[in-house]
């Protein structure tokens, strides 16, 4: 009986240690086939025409005396505001800044005054501030001391859109990874995740992407575009 003992002990030992491997394996099975998803990016891009207008200009003056510094500007600020008036728009698409003073010295010694006024122009009306800018070149040739920003568009119902481009973005994932999953013999589960990347708003055909996302201001026209990463389970 004694010489059993250590048998008996050994073989249960052994019992154990096969259950105890089996459980391990069916639950590797079991979060193997959890884990079992597919990836893949989707986009959707929309071409879109911008209905806002931001311009930005400014005129100096600069004089050995701050009055006639002031004087000299004042004309031609007076200039910039009549053009604008004269080519369509509006006061109220129209804002000026408080003039900005800078005293030039030599040395210790001060020697003039530079006083610049900067005006900023609105509007819904992209084309008439477009029309204005374009014409601007006329206030150089009578020797107003212009300096322009170029024309900022900008898009204002961005958030109009994007509901329509996540979908459209998450049914191109859902065709890609539809196309990648059967190539392999198996078939598209259920949807498990959605990650939604940053939109980029980029001038048209561009391919300029940012993690932090693109907004081009330079072009009328704009290609907005959506991209989200998609997670589907997979099933036999």
């Amino acid at each position: 009986m004694r010489e059993r003992f250590p048998l008996f002990a050994g073989l249960t030992v052994l019992a154990v240690a096969i259950l105890l491997g089996s459980l391990a394996i069916g639950s590797g099975i079991r979060d193997r086939n959890r884990s079992d998803v597919v990836t893949v990016t989707g986009s959707a891009k929309q071409r879109i025409t911008s209905d806002y207008a931001i311009w930005d200009m400014s005129v100096s003056s600069q004089d050995a005396s701050a009055s006639a510094a002031e004087k000299g500007l004042a004309s031609a600020a007076e200039s910039v505001r009549s053009f604008l008036l004269s080519h369509g728009l509006t006061a109220g698409e129209l804002s000026t800044q408080p003039i900005y003073t800078e005293t030039l010295t030599r040395g210790n010694t001060i020697t003039g005054y530079r006083l610049t006024r900067t005006f900023e122009v609105r509007s819904a009306r992209v084309q008439a501030v477009a029309d204005a800018a374009e014409a601007s070149s006329a206030l150089l040739e009578q020797g107003v001391p212009l300096s322009a920003q170029p024309l900022q568009y900008v898009f204002t119902s961005l958030a109009s859109i994007r509901p329509k481009l996540l979908a459209a973005a998450v049914k191109d994932a859902q065709g890609r990874a539809k196309v990648l999953v059967e190539a392999t013999g198996s078939k598209l589960g259920k949807l498990r995740g959605v990650d939604v990347g940053v939109f980029q708003v980029t001038s048209p055909n561009s391919t300029q992407v940012s993690d932090y996302g693109v907004y081009d201001t330079s072009t009328l026209k704009k290609d907005v575009t959506a991209v989200v990463n998609v997670t589907f389970a997979l099933s036999s």
